[in-house]
C-alpha cells in the first residue's frame, strides 16, 4: 500500500496565504500587483556599495523603501549586542531589528554586526520597513493583529523578497515568525501568480533552500 506524503503545511496555512496575497493585490492596487518583481542582491535593485558603514545601512534601506515602496525611513546601529542573543529569534525581533512606530518620525535600529552578512541584513531590513508599509492595515489584514508579526514576514514575499526571506535565516541561523516550508510555499504562489519561471529563483538558493522551494512548487501544482 502507496501513502501519500504529508503536506508541508496545514491547508488552513495556506489558505491564510492565498487570502494575504488577495489582500495585498486588493488593498495595494492593480498597478502595484502587474509591477512585482523577484528581488535579486544584484546591482539592478540595489544602489548601496559594500561595506558595514551606517551610511551603506541607510542606502541599502532605501533600496529597500523605494521597491516596496514606501518613503525612506531613518536607520540608526544599535549598541554592541552579546552574540548568544543573535540566535534567539524572540531576542532578534528586538535586537537585530527594531521599528519604532510613529506617523512623524518612524525609525529603525539594526545590530551592525549584521552588515556582514548582507543577506540576513537585507531580510531583516525588509521585515521591518514592513512593519511601516503595514503600520495602518494591522487590523484589516487576514488574520488581523494576532498574525501581525506572521504577516509581516509573509507580506515580505508578496512585495517580491521570498529569496531573502529564505535566505536571510539560513545565513544568520534564526528561523523566524515563519517557518522555511510556509515561506517556500509563499514564494511559489508568488512565482506562479507573477508568471516567473522558477528556475529564477531556484538557481539563486543553496541546497536545502533548493529542496524546500521545489517541494512547494510541487505541492502548490497540486492544490
Amino acid at each position: 500500500m502507496f501513502w501519500r506524503r504529508s503536506q508541508s503545511i496545514s491547508d488552513e496555512l495556506k489558505e491564510w496565504i492565498f487570502d494575504s496575497f488577495d489582500w495585498a493585490d486588493t488593498t495595494f492596487g492593480p498597478d502595484w500587483s502587474s509591477s512585482r518583481q523577484l528581488i535579486k542582491a544584484t546591482k539592478e535593485f540595489f544602489t548601496a556599495k559594500a561595506g558595514d558603514s551606517p551610511e551603506v545601512a541607510q542606502q541599502i534601506a532605501d533600496d529597500i523603501a523605494r521597491l516596496l515602496p514606501l518613503p525612506s525611513i531613518p536607520v540608526l546601529p544599535l549598541g554592541s549586542i552579546d552574540p548568544e542573543y543573535r540566535h534567539n529569534y524572540q531576542d532578534l525581533s528586538a535586537v537585530a531589528g527594531l521599528y519604532h512606530h510613529d506617523d512623524d518620525a518612524p525609525m529603525i535600529n539594526y545590530d551592525p554586526a549584521l552588515l556582514r552578512q548582507p543577506i540576513g541584513f537585507i531580510n531583516t531590513m525588509t521585515h521591518e520597513l514592513m512593519h511601516g508599509r503595514l503600520a495602518n492595515h494591522i487590523d484589516a489584514m487576514p488574520g488581523g493583529e494576532p498574525m501581525h508579526e506572521l504577516s509581516t514576514d509573509l507580506h515580505c514575499i508578496t512585495h517580491g523578497f521570498g529569496l531573502f526571506a529564505i535566505e536571510g535565516p539560513a545565513q544568520i541561523g534564526w528561523s523566524g515568525y515563519m517557518t522555511q516550508e510556509s515561506r517556500s510555499y509563499a514564494l511559489a504562489e508568488f512565482l506562479a501568480r507573477h508568471d516567473i519561471d522558477p528556475a529564477e529563483a531556484l538557481r539563486r538558493l543553496n541546497p536545502r533552500g533548493q529542496k524546500a522551494l521545489k517541494r512547494a512548487i510541487k505541492e502548490h501544482a497540486a492544490d
